[in-house]
């Protein structure tokens, strides 16, 4: 024992939180993390009327699907380990917000706004159970938030739900096919319950 009875423990060790490597779902808390989380919530976060924001988000642009190129289609990301980091020439993806070289979704409604409509392969094909090149053809694809179904953390925190974290195994496992899926059949079950 200690001489005295005083513990020879680290003080700022008991009091850090686990993070995720450690085994823990908590996030760690990361000031990078708030910083991000302020921009993107500047560049997602719906139209206020008054004074111009100052990170407000550049106007959506559509591409006709005529201006997809086969070059672009062939750098969809099927998997995470085909995605390329890039902070400098990356685009942003919705979801996982990663800034990667891959070719991503252009939505199509004239309503969306900054990276809302940006969703990678893997997280489109995951999360929602579609496929990138087919919707960069489709001249009337929305993305998941246009359409009210998007279930990132920040989309699912402004609705007042809580963030689903890293759900497709656990969907996979229930036999879905996607997160959307697997999310829209509990919605429905807890509406038959209650």
């Amino acid at each position: 024992g200690a001489a005295g009875g005083k513990s020879h423990r680290n003080p700022e060790r008991v009091s850090r939180r686990l993070t995720r490597s450690m085994g823990s779902t908590e996030d760690p808390p990361a000031i990078k993390e708030e910083e991000l989380e302020l921009s993107l919530e500047d560049e997602l976060a719906p139209q206020r009327r008054g004074a111009p924001r100052p990170h407000q988000a550049k106007p959506h642009f559509i591409r006709p699907v005529e201006d997809i190129t086969e070059d672009e289609l062939q750098l969809v990301a099927h998997n995470m380990t085909d995605k390329v980091y890039d902070r400098n020439t990356g685009s942003t993806c919705h979801q996982c917000r990663q800034k990667t070289v891959d070719t991503k979704t252009c939505c199509r409604n004239e309503d969306c706004r900054g990276i809302q409509g940006q969703f990678c392969g893997p997280c489109l094909r995951n999360r929602y159970g579609e496929d990138v090149k087919k919707a960069l053809l489709d001249p009337e694809w929305k993305c998941p938030p246009c359409r009210g179904i998007c279930n990132c953390s920040f989309c699912r925190q402004r609705e007042g739900r809580c963030p689903t974290g890293i759900l497709f195994p656990l969907a996979q496992y229930h036999g879905f096919s996607d997160v959307h899926s697997y999310l829209s059949r509990w919605a429905e079950l807890v509406d038959c319950v209650f």
